[in-house]
């Protein structure tokens, strides 16, 4: 509301200003018998005589705006809300405004906007610093932070050829983190020699295992291949014989000596709880995994 009486009063001062120059009333010289019938109608005082005078008195504008018509001109008064308002009037009708009047205004304009700045300013660092302490205080709860980001992620890679021997379940170990795009580890618990990750909270995780497989002695032709199967588990606590653990079964009839068999799902870990993944080859020769298979999970939420 203040900057809208100073614009307001500025206005005026300028329409003051050009309508009681020398040159406007060159531009427009009276008509015979206008002065005197303006000047009746003024002294008698009726409706519309300032305007029917020669326009609308800046004075008497201002003062309407200003709410204190009673105020003498350039003197300074406070409103109903206590703040300091500027009134602007000139002398006579249609005198042109001081120059000094003008100034003051434009000096007030000045402070006025710099001061709604400052306080603009202040109210962005203080929401800042409010965003910063929620940030800070969500980062000591494990709990709160697991609703804003992912905490718990990891995609690795075998480091070397991994050999499963006839008849023989083996957890895989020894796996790497290639740094290069596509590939993340976020948070605690995974051990790349062992093979197994810790889960650093409980919550339900998403499990991915895909694994390039060779076998290493081809079945002689005419050879029946019953009881060639192969599983791929991913187990918690190394029980997998629990119904909660994920698993993939292939069957190897079909020929050519390189395939890949893949297991994913979702399982629900208890801070403290660690997962692998298990190759069962119940084929009748053994197997190799290709380095370079991989593995993976995400915390999906608690």
């Amino acid at each position: 509301m203040r900057l809208r009486e100073l614009c307001l009063a500025l206005l005026c001062a300028a329409a003051a200003a050009g309508t009681g120059s020398p040159g406007a009333a060159r531009e427009h010289p009276p008509v015979p018998g206008a002065a005197a019938g303006r000047a009746a109608e003024t002294g008698r005082g009726g409706p519309g005589a300032a305007a029917r005078a020669g326009g609308v008195d800046p004075r008497q504008a201002w003062m309407l705006l200003a709410g204190s018509p009673g105020r003498t001109s350039g003197s300074r008064a406070r409103g109903r809300t206590g703040t300091p308002v500027l009134q602007v009037g000139v002398r006579g009708g249609g005198a042109a405004p001081a120059p000094a009047v003008l100034e003051e205004l434009l000096r007030e304009l000045h402070l006025l906007l710099k001061g709604m700045v400052k306080e603009q300013a202040k109210t962005r660092r203080k929401a800042w610093e409010g965003r910063e302490e929620e940030e800070e205080s969500g980062e000591s709860n494990p709990q709160a932070r697991s609703h804003r980001r992912v905490e718990a992620a990891f995609h690795c890679r075998t480091r070397e050829n991994i050999s499963i021997e006839q008849r023989a379940r083996q957890e895989l170990r020894l796996y790497y983190i290639p740094e290069r795009e596509g590939m993340f580890h976020r948070g605690l618990g995974l051990n790349l020699t062992s093979g197994q990750y810790t889960a650093p909270i409980a919550g339900y995780y998403t499990f991915t295992a895909t694994l390039h497989i060779v076998r290493r002695e081809q079945r002689r032709k005419g050879q029946p291949c019953r009881g060639n199967r192969l599983r791929v588990l991913i187990c918690v606590q190394s029980h997998c014989q629990h119904n909660s653990n994920l698993e993939t079964v292939s069957w190897l009839e079909s020929g050519g000596d390189l395939f890949t068999i893949s297991v994913t799902g979702v399982l629900y870990l208890q801070a403290g709880q660690y997962a692998s993944v298990f190759v069962d080859n119940a084929a009748g020769s053994p197997l190799t995994v290709q380095s370079g298979s991989d593995f993976s999970a995400i915390l999906l939420g608690v």
